[in-house]
């Protein structure tokens, strides 16, 4: 049985795939990580686009958490970091009001932070937080200055994943050294344990009255052999996890149990099979959600609901937090916000899902912005919400609505919001992805001059050069009914301006 599932977000994956690297790369090749396996659950299955869950609207106590994708220190990252007063977090200071405002916040820490330890393994002198390439070094074998897991706490992460690729990057003394700096830093992990044996392989956090069970696991380790049993392993383990998932899922307190697992292909934005079919699996076995990573781009987000009713939220990929893998796939990134709810019988279900549009900016240094908060990057943010839709898209402010549909008076973003035909206030609005905004038309639309051709964006509507009277020809969106046009606009049939290329398209009406 072949791959028959589809996006329900128009993706246009043709020109969004996966190239060469000029920067140092996480590449490893493609090993058995999830790119092939066929699985016999994963027909029809809807990634992308709105998720709407049955508890949206309905009473109860709640909690937001928040999720970022690999931090992956290549060389100028770390550089960066160590020259900088505020360390790492010199890197997401932009957003970190972002992260810190959630009530529970996770990110995937990819990589060792080994006091002292080369990459064979061994104990050795400490050069301290400089980048020496020998204990504090960047791909292939990485490993970084224990002071990040301070940083990360200060931030406001609450709870990290440790197990991935490079988990054993400083082989099993650097597995325990890392759990000694995050144990210092009092900062919960899940995935790895000591070489001696001891620790859970899970964690818990508690916030807001919700105790919520962690479980974090990995495709592999490059080849590194795993000899003292440290790293939880998705698919090895299998059975393991999903006995583990059901029987925190019914221990007393916990009120919800996530996954966070280190899957897929790297640089491809399709899930595979496999993935999917271990997704629901984690569902099933009662996790109420799958938070992944691995690929180093994003993968679209799901709403699966169990055969017994239940609903559950996977996102395939997070991509990169922050990284130097410089392709706009790569450098794209989001801060993910799930909302999770109390129900009147006690039962905790998730209840929304939005997300901020994020990029590292390489202009000055790496900074990772919130794009609708710093304004440009339109390319970025098409790509992105190519993935996940417009209508998910949530303001970067503290504290978003995780459930904005509720409001009567609200009013869902248009598909082409960000873009050409899209709404905007101002002529010097940035909403507009590096087009300009005609303030004179209904509710103002992103738009640009044109003679005969408009520029196309992936996941957008399709666009055509009309003339709009008095504001000349102008690129305007394509339509196939009036549900495809905002309020103000029709959906009629034009040219362009020389009477070639008839289309229905949105127009002033």
């Amino acid at each position: 049985m072949g791959k028959r599932w589809k996006l329900a977000w128009v993706l246009g994956l043709a020109v969004l795939g996966a190239c060469g690297d000029s920067d140092p790369t996480d590449a490893t090749g493609t090993p058995a990580d999830g790119s092939g396996g066929k699985a016999d659950d994963v027909d029809d299955v809807v990634l992308g686009g709105p998720l709407l869950f049955d508890a949206a609207c309905e009473p109860g106590s709640t909690l937001t958490i928040a999720a970022v994708g690999d931090v992956l220190l290549h060389s100028p990252l770390q550089r960066q970091a160590y020259d900088a007063d505020d360390g790492f977090i010199s890197l997401w200071s932009d957003v970190a009001d972002l992260i810190a405002s959630a009530d529970v916040s996770y990110a995937n820490l990819e990589g060792p932070t080994a006091r002292g330890v080369n990459s064979g393994g061994r104990d050795v002198p400490d050069p301290g937080k400089v980048f020496d390439g020998t204990v504090y070094a960047s791909y292939p074998m990485f490993n970084y200055h224990p002071s990040l897991t301070n940083d990360l706490v200060e931030s406001g992460i609450d709870v990290v994943s440790t197990s991935n690729n490079h988990s054993l990057d400083r082989r099993a003394l650097g597995a325990d050294r890392t759990i000694e700096a995050l144990e210092s830093a009092g900062l919960p992990f899940t995935g790895t344990r000591r070489s001696d044996g001891t620790g859970a392989w899970h964690t818990y956090t508690e916030e807001g009255g919700f105790r919520l069970a962690w479980i974090g696991c990995t495709y592999g380790t490059n080849g590194i052999p795993d000899n003292e049993g440290q790293v939880r392993h998705c698919y090895d383990d299998e059975d393991e996890i999903l006995e583990q998932i059901a029987t925190l899922k019914s221990e007393p307190g916990v009120d919800a149990v996530l996954v966070t697992p280190h899957w897929g292909t790297e640089y491809t934005h399709n899930p595979a099979d496999r993935d999917i079919r271990l997704a629901h699996a984690f569902i099933d076995a009662g996790a109420v959600a799958v938070i992944g990573a691995h690929p180093h781009v994003l993968q679209p987000w799901e709403r699966y609901v169990t055969d017994d009713g239940r609903e559950g939220f996977v996102v395939y990929s997070l991509g990169n937090f922050v990284s130097n893998q410089s392709q706009l796939a790569r450098r794209s990134t989001i801060l993910l916000y799930l909302g999770l709810k109390r129900l009147g019988s006690g039962e905790v279900v998730p209840y929304g899902a939005r997300y901020v549009p994020m990029v590292l900016d390489r202009s000055n240094g790496r900074h990772l912005v919130a794009i609708d908060r710093e304004g440009g990057f339109g390319s970025e943010r098409s790509h992105i919400t190519g993935l996940f839709g417009e209508w998910g898209v949530a303001p970067a402010v503290q504290d978003p609505d995780m459930a904005p549909q509720c409001d009567p008076d609200w009013t869902p973003p248009h598909p082409a919001d960000g873009w050409i035909g899209g709404a905007c206030a101002d002529v010097g609005d940035d909403a507009c992805g590096g087009v300009e905004c005609d303030a004179s038309l209904p509710g103002g639309m992103c738009t640009q001059a044109c003679e005969r051709t408009c520029p196309d964006q992936s996941g957008r509507p399709g666009t055509l050069c009309v003339d709009l009277g008095s504001s000349g020809p102008q690129c305007v969106i394509k339509c196939s009914g009036p549900t495809d046009c905002r309020t103000g606009y029709v959906c009629e049939t034009r040219s362009r301006p020389d009477g070639s290329g008839a289309s229905t398209v949105c127009v002033p009406g």
